[in-house]
C-alpha cells in the first residue's frame, strides 16, 4: 500500500504510513476491526463484607419438646440433741427437808442398807438403797436425758434416764472399792455434822449427793 501523501510504500494493514505518518485509507474489501475500548481497570477489592449471620436452622420437630423437672429442696437431716434435764424441788425445800427429815430418816436408811450388804443375799437391795440415799435425805432429784432421734424420717423424742458406765465396770469397782470406800465416806459425811455442830452441814450435804458414785460409780 503506497501512502497518498508521499507515494510511501507501506504493508497492506498499515494504519499510519512510516514515511510522514499520514493515516492511512485501508483497501477496499479489507475488513476493518473496530478498535475496542481499552478494558477498565479493575475496580479496587471492596473491604470485606462482614460475614452475614447463618440463617437459623428449620426446628426439628424431634427436638421440639417440653421436660418439666420438678427440683425439690433437700430435707435437712435433725441432728441427735441428748440434754440432761433435771426436775424436783428447790435448794431451799431440799435444806429443810435435809434439817428437818433427812438427817433422820437418812441415819436409819443407812443402817437398813449396810445391813442388808452384810446379809449378802440382801446385798442388791441394800445396793439400791444406798444408790437412793440421796433422793431420801436431800430430795435430789433423779437426772434424765431427752433423746431426739432420726429414723428413717420420722423423729422421735423419748426421756430416760442417763446412761450408765459398763455394769461389769460397776459391779468390780464395788467389790474391790465401794463397799468399803462408802461406809468410810458416810462416817466422814455424819462426823462432820456432829463435830462441827452443824457448820459442816453444806460438806456434808454435798457428801450425801456423791454417795451413788462412791458406791458403785453411778451416774445421777
Amino acid at each position: 500500500m503506497h501512502c497518498t501523501t508521499c507515494d510511501t510504500p507501506n504493508v497492506t494493514d498499515a494504519r499510519f504510513c512510516t514515511g510522514c505518518g499520514a493515516t492511512l485509507a485501508p483497501a477496499a474489501g479489507a475488513a476493518t476491526a473496530p478498535l475496542s475500548p481499552p478494558p477498565a481497570p479493575a475496580p479496587l477489592a471492596a473491604a470485606a463484607a462482614p460475614s452475614a449471620v447463618p440463617p437459623a436452622m428449620p426446628a426439628n420437630p424431634a427436638f421440639n419438646q417440653t421436660i418439666n423437672v420438678n427440683v425439690q429442696a433437700a430435707t435437712p437431716t435433725p441432728v441427735v440433741v441428748m440434754a440432761p434435764t433435771v426436775a424436783g424441788p428447790g435448794c431451799l425445800v431440799r435444806t429443810f427437808y435435809f434439817l428437818f427429815i433427812g438427817l433422820w430418816l437418812g441415819a436409819i436408811w443407812t443402817g437398813v442398807a449396810w445391813a442388808l450388804l452384810v446379809s449378802v443375799i440382801g446385798l442388791p437391795l441394800g445396793l439400791l438403797m444406798l444408790n437412793r440415799l440421796p433422793q431420801v435425805m436431800t430430795l435430789k432429784p433423779m437426772r434424765s436425758e431427752m433423746r431426739v432421734v432420726n429414723q428413717g424420717g420420722v423423729v422421735l423424742i423419748g426421756q430416760g434416764q442417763l446412761a450408765q458406765r459398763p455394769f461389769w465396770l460397776r459391779a468390780l469397782y464395788f467389790v474391790l472399792v465401794g463397799w468399803w470406800l462408802s461406809g468410810l465416806w458416810l462416817g466422814t459425811a455424819w462426823g462432820l455434822i456432829g463435830v462441827t455442830f452443824g457448820l459442816g452441814l453444806p460438806l456434808a450435804f454435798w457428801m450425801f449427793d456423791q454417795t451413788p458414785a462412791i458406791v458403785s460409780l453411778a451416774r445421777q
